[in-house]
């Protein structure tokens, strides 16, 4: 993952649109940011070194996301189909099935994150780690990027809460 990284860190051109992408930098490892230095470079990409321990608290966070409602999901494909792709214009009136898929990809895409999430089985360790397994011939790839993004989200709002709290909160009366 880290070439990957590598690519981002530096200016890309992309050739069949035409347009130049601003370098990328790590926001929260100095050691990883230092690997190459682009002037300009945005710090934006937020990196985990992924340990066992970490998985199982990204895990046991998402479990409380989720029981308390605070992701929202796309409605199922069918129903999308009846109820928001039969009003598009252009997902209609479309050249070609490229077009379609574009815009049935985010519906069927949700519907690959549920089945893989129910799909899920885990293990509670003696440490009292989780560890979650995908079974044979499955996948768990759009858990974990839904998982990691909603403990992103997760450490932003811890962020903000702890600013605000720098301040003094008081109650002024006349």
């Amino acid at each position: 993952m880290i070439s990957i990284y590598d690519n981002l860190a530096r200016v890309m051109y992309d050739e069949e649109r035409n347009v130049e992408y601003s370098p990328l930098s790590c926001m929260n490892d100095d050691s990883i940011a230092e690997r190459i230095k682009s002037e300009g470079a945005i710090p934006c990409i937020y990196a985990i070194n992924a340990t066992q321990k970490l998985n199982s608290d990204i895990a046991l966070d998402f479990r409380r996301v989720l029981e308390q409602r605070l992701i929202e999901f796309l409605i199922p494909y069918d129903i999308a189909k009846e109820e928001i792709l039969s009003q598009n214009n252009d997902y209609l009136c479309a050249p070609d099935g490229e077009t379609q898929i574009f815009y049935e990809r985010p519906f069927l895409e949700t519907q690959v994150l549920i089945n893989e999430c129910v799909e899920l089985t885990y293990e509670k360790k003696d440490t009292g780690v989780i560890v979650l397994r995908e079974n044979a011939n499955a996948h768990k790839d759009h858990y974990s990027s839904c998982s990691y993004a909603s403990t992103f989200a997760t450490l932003l709002e811890k962020d903000l809460f702890s600013d605000l709290q720098e301040f003094e909160v008081g109650v002024f009366v006349d």
